[in-house]
């Protein structure tokens, strides 16, 4: 399912945890924001360059040397730029199947435990995935026909999964707020649609 960024008054909440995770969420979202911006204008660029690289391989015979290494080097933008982002609004694939049952303090629960195994995994990628930079940059890894260095897009993996571990940071707090006193306006927690508000939407969107 899919899910919409919380909206947000002009004012934090009155709890000392809300206001905490309001004014987290506002400072790390405008980095998430740029990074998913620069993730984009990649993946425009790597399409122009494809629909470069088919006119002048079909019409011409002349492919661009290196088309495969740029490619290769610009499919980081796909991967992991707007991850944080992607986060944040809620538009990771998610199996509803049991938490789109619960209610109340159960699913803030079971969103807290989602949470923190989130941060565990990414805990453990970035040290590993900085040892893949480190490898790169010691040994001048570079790719095979225009050698282009790697280093820079395996630096990229460690630094942008930080981005996420830091959103899960402000998401558990925001639901454990909420497994406090789920009476409390969500704050810091992105809106899951259910199957009924999604189908909704899409009435609306044709009418």
């Amino acid at each position: 399912m899919t899910g919409d960024a919380p909206e947000y008054g002009p004012t934090p909440p009155d709890d000392l945890l809300g206001r905490a995770v309001w004014r987290a969420d506002r400072l790390l979202a405008p980095v998430e924001f740029a990074c998913t911006l620069i993730g984009g204008a990649l993946v425009f660029g790597l399409m122009i360059l494809g629909m470069i690289q088919i006119v002048l391989r079909n019409l011409f015979a002349a492919p661009i040397f290196g088309y495969i290494d740029m490619v290769e080097f610009g499919m980081i933008g796909f991967a992991i730029f707007g991850i944080a982002w992607l986060q944040r609004m809620g538009g990771h694939v998610r199996m509803e199947l049991i938490l789109g049952r619960l209610k109340g303090r159960a699913m803030w629960l079971a969103e807290t435990v989602g949470v923190l195994l989130g941060m565990v995994i990414v805990a453990i990628l970035i040290p590993y995935s900085y040892q893949h930079f480190g490898r790169a940059w010691e040994l001048g890894d570079s790719t095979i026909d225009i050698e282009l260095v790697t280093w820079p897009g395996k630096l990229a993996v460690p630094i942008f999964l930080g981005f996420l571990f830091l959103r899960f940071g402000v998401q558990l707090f925001a639901y454990l707020r909420l497994l406090l006193n789920p009476a409390l306006a969500p704050v810091g927690a992105p809106h899951i649609k259910t199957v009924e508000e999604l189908a909704k939407d899409e009435i609306e969107g044709t009418a």
